[in-house]
C-alpha cells in the first residue's frame, strides 16, 4: 500500500527526469528539512539537498527514503537488501550516516544492520585509501565483516544435513520486474539506443535479460527490469562515450559506475578503478544499462560497483529483436547458460546477486562487504553458501578458524594479505581455479 502510494505521488519517470531551477530549489529545501528532522545531522541534510539541487533526484530522494525507513522500521520500503545506499558520500558524511544507523539501527534485524555497517565501512575504506586514516577504516571494515560472518555462521547457515523440506523456500509466485517497464516502450528505447551508439561508431550488443528475451521468446521479456547492452572496453573511446551519453536526448545519463580493486604493489597496496557501467534513462522511462566488457586471460567479464560476472570468450553476430538486428554473443545459448543456468525455463523472483552461476569475487572492499552480506542471505541454500565460502577463501577474504570455522582475514587490502598479493590478477577470483558456471 505505502509503496503504491509513493509511486503514484513520485513516479519513477519524475524522479529520473530533468527538472527546472525552481523545482530543484523547492524540493531541495523540503528534502533538507525532512532529512534534518529525521537524522538530526546537518551534514546529511546538506548532502541530500545538494544532490537534488544538482538535479540528482534519484540519489537524493533514495537517500531520504533510506533515512525514513531506518528511523521508522514499520515503514520499511526496501526491496533490495544489497542496495548501495551510501554511494558517492564523503568520509564525514559516511561517519554521520554510521552514527545515525547506530542510533536507530537497534530496531531493525541484526543481519540487516550488520550488512549496512559493512557497506558503510567499505565505502569509507575506499574514500580513505592513501590517507593516514586508511588503516583505521580498514580495521573497522574487517571488524564489521567479521561480526556479520559470525552471525551468518551461527544463525543464517543451516546444518549440512538439513533436508530441503526443512529449509525455507522462496516465493515461487513473486514476479521480478520493475514498475512501469513496458515491452513496447523497451523496443522503442532499444532502437533509439542502437541508433545513437552505432551512429557514433560503437558496436553495442545485447546481453543478459535482453538477450534472454531475444533467444527464448523472440521479444522483450514482459517481466524484465531494463535493457541490457554491452560494449567491449578495448574497442571504445570512453571519453567519447561519456560525452555522447551525457549530451544526447532523448537519453539522460543517470550515473556511471566503476569497480575498485585494491592490489599489492612493490610499495604496498595500490588502488585500481575500472569503469564498468553507464546507466541511462530513455525519455519513455525505460532504463538502459550499458556494461563495459573486458577480455582477460581465458574469459570476458562485466560488472557493477558491487558485482562481477564472467563468461567464456565470445564473438558477435546479428540477432533479430524488436524489428532490428542488434549484435549479440554468437554463442548465445552458452552465454545464457553461464548467466542463468537452465534459462529455457522462466524463473520468477530472479536475483542477480544470488541466482547467477557466473558471479565471482574481485579484490576490493565492496566485494568483501557484499560477499559476507550475500552469505547471510543464503540461509535456504547451503550448497550456494558453501560455494561462496570457498570463493571468499580463494580471494583471501576469510581464513579457517578452529572455533568458528571461518574468520575474516586480518591482512586483506594492506599490501601483505592474499587479497592484495602482488601476483594477484586484476580479474576475477574463482574458487578452486575453475570457471564459475554450469
Amino acid at each position: 500500500m505505502l509503496k503504491s502510494l509513493i509511486r503514484r505521488i513520485l513516479p519513477r519517470s519524475y524522479v529520473t527526469d530533468r527538472h527546472g531551477a525552481v523545482s530543484r530549489r523547492v524540493v531541495s529545501l523540503c528534502a533538507f528539512c525532512a532529512t534534518l528532522a529525521i537524522t538530526m545531522a546537518p551534514c546529511l541534510a546538506r548532502e541530500v539537498s545538494r544532490r537534488i539541487r544538482a538535479d540528482d533526484y534519484h540519489i537524493g530522494l533514495a537517500r531520504l527514503a533510506w533515512y525514513v525507513r531506518r528511523r521508522f522500521p514499520r515503514m520499511d520500503m526496501s526491496l533490495d537488501p544489497l542496495y548501495l545506499f551510501c554511494s558517492g558520500m564523503t568520509l564525514a558524511e559516511l561517519e554521520a550516516m554510521r552514527d545515525f544507523l547506530l542510533r536507530y539501527g537497534g530496531r531493525i534485524k541484526a543481519e540487516v544492520l550488520l550488512g549496512e555497517l559493512c557497506f558503510l565501512s567499505a565505502s569509507a575504506t575506499l574514500q580513505a585509501f592513501g590517507t593516514p586514516d586508511y588503516a583505521l577504516h580498514m580495521g573497522r571494515l574487517s571488524a564489521d565483516a567479521d561480526r556479520l560472518l559470525d552471525h551468518a555462521l551461527r544463525h543464517a547457515l543451516p546444518a549440512t544435513d538439513a533436508s530441503p523440506a526443512d529449509l525455507p523456500q522462496r516465493d515461487p509466485g513473486a514476479v521480478s520486474s520493475r514498475a512501469g517497464f513496458s515491452p513496447l516502450g523497451a523496443e522503442a528505447a532499444l532502437r533509439d539506443a542502437l541508433d545513437l551508439l552505432e551512429g557514433a561508431g560503437f558496436r553495442p550488443f545485447i546481453l543478459s535479460g535482453t538477450l534472454l528475451g531475444a533467444v527464448r521468446e523472440g521479444r522483450m521479456l514482459a517481466h524484465d527490469y531494463d535493457i541490457d547492452l554491452g560494449l567491449f572496453a578495448e574497442e571504445a573511446d570512453l571519453a567519447q562515450l561519456e560525452r555522447l551519453l551525457c549530451h544526447s536526448p532523448p537519453f539522460r545519463c543517470l550515473r556511471a559506475e566503476s569497480q575498485t580493486l585494491i592490489l599489492g604493489g612493490p610499495e604496498g597496496a595500490i588502488r585500481c578503478d575500472i569503469p564498468v557501467l553507464y546507466k541511462l534513462r530513455h525519455a519513455g522511462g525505460i532504463v538502459i544499462d550499458i556494461f563495459l566488457h573486458y577480455r582477460e586471460r581465458d574469459c570476458i567479464w562485466h560488472g557493477t560497483t558491487l558485482y562481477r560476472w564472467v563468461n567464456s570468450p565470445f564473438t558477435l553476430a546479428p540477432r533479430d529483436l524488436a524489428g532490428v538486428r542488434p549484435l549479440a554473443p554468437a554463442t548465445a545459448e552458452q552465454n545464457l547458460t553461464e548467466n542463468y543456468g537452465d534459462w529455457r525455463k522462466p524463473k520468477l523472483s530472479f536475483d542477480c546477486a544470488l541466482d547467477t552461476p557466473n558471479l565471482v569475487l574481485h579484490a576490493g572492499p565492496m566485494a568483501l562487504a557484499v560477499s559476507v552480506r550475500r552469505l547471510a542471505m543464503l540461509h535456504s541454500r547451503p550448497q550456494d553458501a558453501a560455494r561462496l565460502l570457498e570463493q571468499m577463501a580463494a580471494a583471501g577474504f576469510v581464513r579457517p578458524d578452529p572455533l568458528r570455522g571461518w574468520r575474516i582475514s586480518e591482512t586483506i587490502f594492506d599490501g601483505s594479505g592474499d587479497a592484495a598479493d602482488e601476483e594477484a590478477p586484476v580479474g576475477p577470483v574463482r574458487a578452486g581455479g575453475t570457471r564459475d558456471g554450469t
